[in-house]
């Protein structure tokens, strides 16, 4: 009778499949590790991209910074420039203001009026005049607001004068006699805003006789 020992085979089949297990833990552990590093090396490599263009949007931003301070400077620059453009030309107005303020002055009497005194206190001036009647004042005063140099003007006073303004003769020796008148008007030597302002006050109410 012969007889065959199968424990050895039974072993190896027994080690065969637990190394075949191995393989398995091991295969799917591998996978399981993959799955896990692949990710993080993609987002490692995005996140360095990330902070390189971050870097690079720093450095836009601060170029973008600095030509803001240029353009700061250069507005601020520009606007002293106007500034001190403004004072000159102010001061050039104010030079020649007077001179054809006095040149309205005498254009805006009309025939059979005349002036007789002018005086300007802190932009202030009172006209004092005679004229033929009350229509040749008024006028005047008409011509004198279109000026760009005089606003607000009011007659003051009118009065009968008996008397010829250029030869000072008496009203009997003429048989005519004259309107003495005071009239009050603000001045503006730099020609600007004057009548502006003139027609956005509320008219004074005027008195004569």
């Amino acid at each position: 009778m012969i007889r065959i020992n199968l424990l050895p085979l039974k072993e190896a089949q027994r080690a065969l499949g637990r190394r075949r297990q191995m393989s398995v833990a091991m295969l799917s552990l591998s996978v399981a590790l993959l799955m896990m590093v692949v990710p993080f090396v993609l987002q490692g490599r995005q996140l360095a991209n990330l902070e390189s263009e971050m870097q690079q949007l720093n450095g836009e931003v601060a170029k973008l910074n600095e030509q803001t301070r240029e353009v700061r400077d250069l507005d601020k620059k520009r606007l002293e420039l106007n500034a001190k453009l403004k004072i000159i030309d102010e001061l050039k107005q104010k030079r020649i203001g007077p001179v054809r303020m006095l040149e309205d002055l005498s254009g805006a009497a009309p025939e059979k009026l005349w002036l007789v005194e002018f005086n300007d206190i802190g932009g202030n001036a009172t006209i004092t005049g005679m004229a033929l009647d009350n229509q040749t004042i008024a006028t005047f005063m008409r011509h004198l607001q279109a000026s760009k140099y005089f606003y607000d003007v009011d007659l003051e006073k009118s009065s009968q004068s008996p008397g010829d303004p250029l030869r000072g003769q008496a009203a009997g020796d003429t048989g005519v006699a004259f309107k003495k008148f005071i009239v009050k008007a603000h001045l503006d030597y730099l020609g600007t805003g004057g009548k502006a302002q003139a027609e956005a006050a509320p008219a004074a109410p005027k008195t004569g006789t």
